[in-house]
């Protein structure tokens, strides 16, 4: 089998800005609809599910020349949560967390918001501006309501950073080296009531970048441009403590439930721990440091409860490094690979083109049938770069999509579509021609999901409503393809999104469509008739991929890596499933990267292949896993072992042998007679697909390949 391993995708990430959990940490199980919020440098604002060793589950699109540099988290009478966020402008914004557009947008006329801080009962707003005021917001209307409440008392430095001590003070670092308490009770009137300062730089300004509050301890810790953290007493607003312990600015800070540790990081990429060593005394002591990052760290967050503990960190390495609260000294850590859970890239077999879209531009690359090995390395060696579209939109592209043949091209952003002609010129390049008609037929039809069926006369488009949209390409009509009406799914869940459908698949002939629903509905359609054939499936976690099989099945992987088969015609699982998904091989569903997607190879389709981001395997359908051997106490929840590594022979030790080393060069040649094969030598992939018989693509991007800015350096030993 060839296999055609691209590293030329210049796929970027954009850095991370700013993070934000939904709830405040408890002693109780965690709230089931406790999400992390991740703001990017380009606008994004990804919502991320813990559950399940890290799941993204959707993305709320920016724009060019827009930046998240504030999130906030409120709760509505109904206990629906609410998402505020801002980035450079006078303007904080509401999100709808179901179709991921703005809700409402409220100007505070006061200057550049720089900070954003929510009360501890959701009720209010606290907004720091770069003229020294901070302004009041009053959310408690709802969602989509948002009132001035009232300006307290400005100061002529900009207010870099704000929280809230208690229900009635808002404490602020300032660009004058200051930490300023405002009281915002009525009878105060909004005046600054403390003012503390911090050491002042020699030859620049001393910026606070980042303060906390203690409940427990009333203390306020401070982080500053210096590289200091000081620790000061909430009551009488003196110093206590100061530690000098960064080499740069310390940009974020973040304490545990109790309050009885802090976190702090920045500029030198190093986070640090605090432990309070004496409560009466309230002294505290520099216990350790780790170096988790490869650039500054720009935001962190932390979140505690019953059998949770995570101490989340990112910035410009555009990767979400996880980590333990109260394991933070050698507890492991993971970093989340850079690449999407809903992929970015496409794969277009028959005209062998592989497409990326990322911010407002869509690349298109065509690729040879064979290079010569001892050429692999040459630059412009088996592919090139045939087009490169960029729109015109200040929207980030949610989707894209080829038509089989290559010849049509979709563009979606969550307030228009655009379809594109392609064909070849004198120079193997592609022409690209806007469809006039078409884009102003699809003006105000925004997409997340977009899909051309295969014989290429019909766009599919899932909206942000999460209503399926076809539109006819000869006629130019659309048409509204009724999807089962989200309000008879009962979830326990009270998230606006939840229903959302987040994956789509139509089978090769085109008369069967697939859409699967976030909260784990799967339904089926014959698309011929515009008909609903039923609900075959409601799964316990999100799904992740789903892929018709030419043998009128459909194949779905779970966010637990569950892999379901199901029998069209039956509507119900095929005898394989029952058989073996829920023995499937340890090594698969121990897996934390989720499976990202589903191909076969057409020579062989009984055979599918699945892919994460540092992963890449195949399960045969027509083969069932052997447990005959396997004793009872090995059958948990982790899978049966496929290797049999409890029966400690000279066959099975030659046959773990002989898999280790087929994992290492990454062959499947010799696994024909196998159920099932794996390999991490791809990472981290960005798609893998078919190219047709025996031939298979996998796009990867590697780390060392994006482009950074120089990191912070120091001849300071750093414990690792």
């Amino acid at each position: 089998m060839n296999i055609h391993r691209c590293r030329f995708v210049d796929y970027t990430p954009h850095s991370i800005t700013s993070l934000k959990f939904s709830s405040p940490s408890t002693t109780e199980i965690a709230p089931r609809d406790l999400r992390l919020a991740v703001g990017r440098s380009n606008g994004d604002i990804e919502i991320w599910n813990p559950r399940w060793s890290w799941i993204h589950e959707m993305t709320l699109k920016g724009g060019r020349g827009r930046s998240i540099e504030g999130l906030a988290w409120s709760t509505s009478e109904e206990g629906a949560l609410r998402l505020f966020s801002i980035g450079g402008s006078t303007s904080i914004t509401e999100w709808n967390l179901k179709t991921g557009l703005p809700l409402a947008n409220h100007d505070c006329n006061s200057g550049v918001i720089w900070s954003l801080s929510a009360s501890d009962d959701g009720t209010k707003l606290a907004v720091g501006c770069d003229n020294g005021s901070v302004v009041i917001v009053d959310v408690s209307g709802g969602p989509g309501v948002m009132e001035h409440l009232k300006i307290l008392q400005p100061n002529n430095a900009r207010v870099m950073c704000v929280t809230w001590k208690g229900k009635d003070q808002v404490v602020g670092g300032c660009s004058d080296a200051r930490i300023r308490v405002w009281s915002t009770k009525s009878e105060n009137n909004g005046r600054i009531v403390h003012t503390m300062k911090v050491d002042k730089a020699q030859k620049e300004d001393t910026l606070v970048w980042s303060v906390q509050v203690l409940k427990k301890s009333k203390q306020i810790i401070s982080g500053d441009s210096t590289g200091s953290v000081k620790f000061w007493d909430g009551n009488n607003f003196s110093l206590l403590q100061s530690f000098k312990v960064h080499e740069a600015d310390v940009l974020c800070l973040a304490s545990d439930m109790r309050g009885e540790t802090i976190f702090s990081a920045g500029v030198d990429r190093k986070v640090v721990c605090y432990k309070m060593i004496d409560s009466k005394l309230k002294r505290w002591a520099n216990v350790s440091n780790r170096l988790l990052h490869a650039q500054d760290i720009r935001a962190m967050a932390s979140f505690e409860a019953k059998g949770a503990s995570f101490l989340v960190s990112g910035g410009v390495e555009r990767t979400l490094v996880i980590n333990s609260v109260k394991e933070f000294n050698d507890g492991m850590f993971r970093k989340i690979p850079i690449t999407r859970h809903r992929p970015c890239v496409s794969v277009a077999a028959e005209p062998r083109l592989v497409m990326m879209w990322s911010d407002q531009a869509v690349k298109i690359w065509k690729i040879d049938q064979y290079v010569e090995p001892d050429e692999e390395n040459e630059e412009n060696k088996g592919k090139r770069l045939v087009a490169k579209i960029t729109l015109a939109n200040e929207e980030n592209i949610t989707h894209a999509a080829l038509s089989k043949s290559g010849s049509l091209l979709a563009v979606a952003t969550l307030a228009e579509t655009k379809i594109f002609n392609l064909s070849a010129d004198e120079n193997d390049s592609l022409n690209v021609d806007k469809s006039e008609d078409d884009c102003m037929a699809l003006a105000n039809e925004g997409a997340v999901l977009t899909r051309f069926t295969p014989d290429e006369k019909s766009l599919i488009l899932i909206n942000p409503g999460s209503e399926a949209i076809v539109y006819n390409l000869e006629s130019r009509e659309l048409d509204e393809l009724e999807l089962p009406d989200p309000d008879s799914i009962k979830i326990r869940s009270k998230l606006g999104f939840a229903k959302n459908v987040v994956q789509l698949a139509l089978s090769d002939d085109g008369t069967r469509l697939a859409t699967a629903r976030l909260c784990g509905s799967i339904d089926i359609f014959d698309f011929k008739k515009m008909k609903h054939l039923g609900t075959i499936t409601r799964v316990n976690s999100p799904p992740t991929a789903l892929k018709f099989t030419s043998d009128n099945t459909l194949v779905l992987v779970t966010a637990e890596i569950k892999v379901l088969e199901f029998n069209l015609d039956k509507m119900g699982l095929t005898e394989w499933s029952k058989r073996n998904s829920d023995l499937l091989p340890q090594e698969l569903i121990s897996l934390v990267d989720k499976c990202c997607g589903i191909f076969y190879d057409p020579s062989s389709s009984k055979r599918i292949w699945l892919w994460g981001a540092n992963w890449l395997c195949f399960v045969d359908l027509s083969v069932n896993i052997a447990t005959e051997r396997v004793p009872k106490r090995k059958l948990d929840k982790l899978g049966v072992p496929i290797d049999k590594e409890q029966m400690p022979d000279r066959q099975n030790l030659k046959r773990q042998l002989d898999l280790t080393r087929s994992q290492a060069n990454g062959s499947a040649s010799s696994t024909s007679t196998k159920p099932f094969w794996i390999t991490h030598k791809y990472r981290p992939m960005l798609i893998a697909d078919s190219f047709g018989e025996g031939e298979l693509v996998v796009v990867e991007r590697p780390p060392f390949h994006i482009p950074l800015p120089p990191a912070f350096w120091s001849n300071h030993k750093i414990r690792m």
